[in-house]
């Protein structure tokens, strides 16, 4: 999914979720997308304009992208994250 069609979902008020995981191949953040569809409920993947998961360096990114299509609240999962406590106190 790329911009264009998740700001239609969240302008329809169709987005269920989001999640941002780092992901330590691509080196940065990748956001996954729940949303209701027409046959239940969708995830998939922010992608870049020419294919491929879109992968932000900061979390600062992914709020700023998030928050100028109105998504304020997501869900970020650090697993693998260097430095990251694999279980809390």
């Amino acid at each position: 999914m790329q911009l264009p069609k998740l700001k239609v979902l969240a302008e329809a008020g169709a987005v269920r979720e989001v999640e941002v995981i780092h992901d330590q191949a691509a080196g940065g953040w990748t956001v996954q997308v729940t949303y209701a569809s027409r046959h239940g409920e969708r995830r998939e993947v922010l992608e870049r304009q020419r294919g491929g998961a879109r992968v932000f360096t900061t979390l600062d990114a992914v709020a700023r992208a998030l928050a100028g299509l109105g998504l304020t609240v997501f869900r970020v999962n650090a697993t693998g994250l260097a430095g990251a406590v694999e279980d809390p106190p």
